[in-house]
Parts: structure tokens; C-alpha cells; sequence
């Protein structure tokens, strides 16, 4: 993917798209200005579209992007989570969702580096 000749870039930034804080619920009026959680997110894939539009043939790469709410698939304080590193990371909080989507996010651009 991209041309080989350009060096390779990643851009990671914090994207969750809503947060509730998962089953370490906030309160409702934690949670109204969520939406600013994604706007890591959303800063690098504006200058990753910035810089497609001008190398026409760039090495892209993903964001994570994620919603924190409460489901039957939610994490539970105390659960095992083993990251796409395959480092096993015990859940404290379920509002730290963060730290967890930007370190798999750099373990996937590291895997790719080392292709």
C-alpha cells in the first residue's frame, strides 16, 4: 500500500466516538461533552486527508475508532483484555477505554513498520 519511496507516517488519535464511561457509568452530566473524545481521532485523519490529497499515492493507515457504552459485551472492572500486542492489561476502570484503543492502534503501526 502507498509508494515505497515516501517514508511511512502514522497518525494515531484518541477516537471514541461516545463514551458513557461503560459500566463505570458518569453521570449524565459527564457525559454530554463526550463527543470531544474523538477529536484525536478526527485532527489526524483531517491532515492524513490533507496529505492524501497531496501525495496521490500515500501509505494510509486506520484510527481506532470506538463507542464506550454499556451492552452485554461490555468490560467489567476486573476483566482481562489482551491487547493486539498480546500484553494482558487487567480493567481498573471501563472509562479508560482510551489508553487501550491508542496502544493497539501503535502495536498495528508497529507490525507495519516491521513489514
Amino acid at each position: 500500500m502507498g509508494n515505497n519511496k515516501h517514508p511511512r507516517v502514522t497518525l494515531v488519535g484518541k477516537g471514541v466516538c461516545f463514551d458513557t464511561g461503560g459500566l463505570d457509568i458518569k453521570p449524565e452530566s459527564g457525559m454530554l461533552n463526550m463527543k470531544k473524545d474523538m477529536a484525536g481521532a478526527a485532527t489526524a485523519l483531517a491532515l492524513a486527508h490533507m496529505s492524501w490529497r497531496e501525495a496521490k499515492d500515500p501509505a494510509a493507515r486506520a484510527d481506532p475508532a470506538v463507542e464506550n457504552s454499556i451492552s452485554a459485551t461490555s468490560f467489567r472492572p476486573r476483566d482481562i483484555y489482551t491487547s493486539r500486542k498480546g500484553l494482558t492489561v487487567e480493567i481498573g476502570n471501563t472509562d479508560a477505554e482510551g489508553r487501550l484503543i491508542l496502544a493497539d492502534a501503535l502495536a498495528l503501526a508497529d507490525e507495519e513498520n516491521r513489514n
